[in-house]
């Protein structure tokens, strides 16, 4: 059957069928599935695409192949935590909250007004956002604490860690790149 959509099927992560099955396209398509149709997927797809502009039009401004590596690396250190977590089948939740904490940290004295209710800074955003699937008891949870880890890895690789040691950068986008 042919069709315009495709299925979550088709997508999640599954090592079985990466491994067996050379299903190759999974070690990326399980990050840009934000879950069924709806308005959690919504706020999910809306946060993402904000947040990566933003991020991509300043901060990696003239830097798109820096961007895909962050979204790379970002992408290998959630499969690290798949193992540990074995319910988490998709991880656009994940890249979103990423996204949404390097963002944050980039623009951490920005004021954000949440549907005119919730006056926070930039660096508090992905906390609210985790805050919220914890108050609204959303399976993703634990996807949303993956991202704050693995963008807070990238952060403190990219911009802290090499202060430390001089200036010697450790993340390095290939030259392929």
């Amino acid at each position: 059957q042919i069709g315009l959509i495709v299925k979550p099927i088709h997508l999640f992560l599954n090592f079985q069928l990466i491994i067996y099955h050379f299903n190759f396209w999974r070690i990326f398509s399980h990050a840009f599935f934000f879950g069924q149709i709806g308005l959690k997927a919504f706020f999910y797809i809306f946060f993402f695409s904000r947040y990566s502009k933003a991020l991509e039009s300043y901060s990696f401004q003239g830097k798109k192949e820096d961007y895909l590596y962050l979204l790379i690396f970002g992408n290998s250190i959630m499969l690290l935590f798949k193992i540990f977590i074995v319910e988490a089948q998709f991880l656009g939740p994940a890249i979103t909250n990423m996204v949404v904490y390097l963002w944050g940290k980039k623009n951490a004295q920005q004021q954000i007004n949440l549907i005119n209710i919730l006056h926070i800074r930039g660096s508090s955003l992905p906390f609210v956002l985790t805050l919220s699937s914890l108050l609204l008891k959303q399976k993703t949870l634990k996807l949303d604490i993956i991202g704050i880890i693995a963008g807070h890895l990238y952060y403190y690789l990219e911009e802290i860690y090499p202060r430390l040691i001089g200036g010697q950068k450790v993340l390095k986008t290939p030259f392929f790149f």
